[in-house]
């Protein structure tokens, strides 16, 4: 026999899957696209000067190298937030 379980709007619903919210909202993209870009920096802060050394031999598009770099560090780094903030959502409301 299963359990019902609790909607966040109050109703219910038979499986977990059906109690997980319908999207995700503005506020958590924002959020996690802020802890990637503070993560990025402490990372950059760490490793700025090894990146200029890897990227000096490119001569003219090491800087385009260098924001390139940057820029894929930033969007992986809010990826995984995203998918973190999802898999601990998600395991929040189907535990019981």
């Amino acid at each position: 026999m299963t359990t019902p379980h609790e909607r966040t709007d109050g109703a219910s619903c038979n499986s977990p899957d059906q109690c997980l919210p319908a999207s995700v909202g503005t506020a958590e993209h924002c959020l996690c696209g802020l802890v990637g870009l503070l993560c990025t920096g402490v990372v950059l802060a760490l490793y700025y000067p090894m990146l200029v050394t890897v990227t000096q031999p490119l001569y003219v598009l090491s800087s385009t190298a260098l924001i390139a770099i940057i820029t894929t560090l930033w969007l992986l780094t809010w990826l995984g937030a995203e998918c973190v903030w999802e898999w601990r959502t998600a395991r929040a409301l189907t535990e019981p």
